[in-house]
């Protein structure tokens, strides 16, 4: 008998956990501390040879399967067979109804994937369902529990609430000969119908192993009829009366799932080039059918944090600016680029030329050598020296040159070219000129 913290296997017993498998299932930790779901099923009564035998098979077969939580190990203990797996704390696509509705058939492709190849290995999964599929943290649909049928048989608890998916082979047979790929068919069917219906089926019943083996569930409501009709025939109770592979199944509900669903926003699915000399559709032809439509991809944002739908960290979408918006952008920098540099190309020459010309001339006006008292007077050209005038008005010159004693007029001086203190409109000096400022 297992115990919680006793040693099993070389495993130590942590928790118990719930299990959709045909055997109880355990959080263990290996010998260098890992994490492990293991799976025990004691009084099996089976020859321990052909228990291995079954082990050595899931063990090959499930190493070369994409998509499915892999066995790493096994054995028996006593009458106590035992199988250990990669451990997944991830929710379980029954967890996460009804918000998974809008990525219905995305997820069921992801599970066909990989039901597929292991089909073609030989291997199916046996208890497929709501219940042994999960949504890993980026976004990818993987399968648990897988093909442990091999070892176990079939599930043995009539009652358990994971007998609503179960097909009903999996009642009539425990040793599980039955089991193939048409279970995995039922299987998948059931994960669609569930996934469409928001819900589980045969809610509020007791009886789930005779809903099981006598009873389909009702018809979705929001789906059309040959969805519907694809489901029955997925869920048939004879096995031979269902989609022999899971791919004949994909192929029945994808152009009732995909051809006419809409795009996000609502706007209508692209339509391929219409041939010449056909005629142009009519409204009515080229209106989505809502009634056999799921709603959009466009709705993933309303999973739970940290889950992601399949396929939604493999394609992300980069929003690109449109180009006319990247031309204005463009032609406002230039137009930037093209005013600073006409302002440079003005202000070197301009500040070059203030530099050089220093002070501009002054302003017209009396001369600077005429004094106060006599601003009223006319003001005469210039005249020759006279010796007997007043210091008062005479202008302020060199010595005469003199030759053989004979005087000379001499002309005033011209003003020097230097610079003179700035002034300003009032006339008051030690102001700079406002052109120093402008650079």
């Amino acid at each position: 008998m297992v115990i919680l913290g006793q040693e099993f296997a070389g495993y130590t017993i942590v928790a118990s956990l719930d299990s959709p498998a045909p055997a109880e299932a355990y959080r263990a930790l290996d010998a260098d501390g890992r994490e492990v779901t293991l799976y025990v099923r004691e009084g099996m009564g089976v020859d321990a040879d052909a228990f291995h035998g079954a082990l050595e098979r899931l063990l090959s077969l499930s190493a070369r399967v994409h998509g499915i939580v892999p066995v790493i190990a096994g054995g028996m203990e006593g009458d106590a067979g035992w199988v250990a797996a990669r451990q997944s704390d991830d929710p379980s696509v029954e967890d996460l109804l009804p918000r998974l509705r809008s990525v219905a058939y995305e997820l069921v492709v992801d599970v066909a994937r990989t039901l597929g190849a292991a089909h073609a290995l030989g291997l199916a999964h046996g208890d497929l369902g709501p219940h042994t599929v999960v949504i890993t943290g980026q976004g990818a649909a993987v399968l648990r529990a897988f093909g442990l049928h091999l070892p176990f048989g079939a599930p043995d608890d009539a009652m358990a609430d994971a007998a609503r998916y179960r097909a009903p082979e999996l009642f009539n047979d425990p040793h599980a000969r039955a089991i193939d790929a048409r279970t995995d068919v039922y299987g998948l069917g059931m994960l669609l119908y569930c996934l469409l219906g928001g819900q589980r089926p045969f809610d509020g019943r007791d009886d789930l192993d005779m809903c099981a083996l006598d009873e389909v569930p009702p018809p979705l409501e929001g789906v059309s009829s040959q969805v519907n009709e694809a489901l029955t025939r997925a869920l048939a109770k004879d096995p031979d009366a269902r989609f022999q592979t899971v791919h004949e199944l994909m192929a029945a509900v994808r152009p009732l799932l995909v051809g006419a669903a809409p795009l996000a926003g609502g706007a209508p699915p692209p339509r391929g080039p219409r041939p010449q000399g056909a005629a142009a559709p009519s409204p009515q032809e080229s209106a989505p059918d809502t009634e056999r439509s799921v709603p959009a991809p466009a709705s993933r944002n309303t999973l739970p944090t940290g889950t992601l739908p399949p396929e939604a960290m493999r394609h992300p979408v980069v929003e690109i600016a449109a180009p006319r918006s990247r031309s204005n952008v463009l032609l406002a920098g230039g137009a930037l680029l093209l005013v600073a540099l006409t302002s440079a190309a003005v202000a070197v020459p301009l500040s070059s030329y203030i530099a050089r010309r220093g002070m501009p001339p002054p302003p017209a006006g009396p001369p600077a050598h005429v004094s106060d008292s006599h601003h009223n007077e006319p003001t005469a050209s210039p005249v020759q020296c006279d010796p007997g005038a007043s210091g008062a008005v005479a202008p302020v010159v060199e010595a005469p040159a003199t030759k053989a004693g004979v005087t000379r007029p001499v002309e005033p001086a011209p003003l020097p070219l230097v610079a003179t203190p700035a002034v300003e409109a009032k006339g008051s000096p030690g102001q700079p000129w406002y052109g120093d400022q402008l650079f």
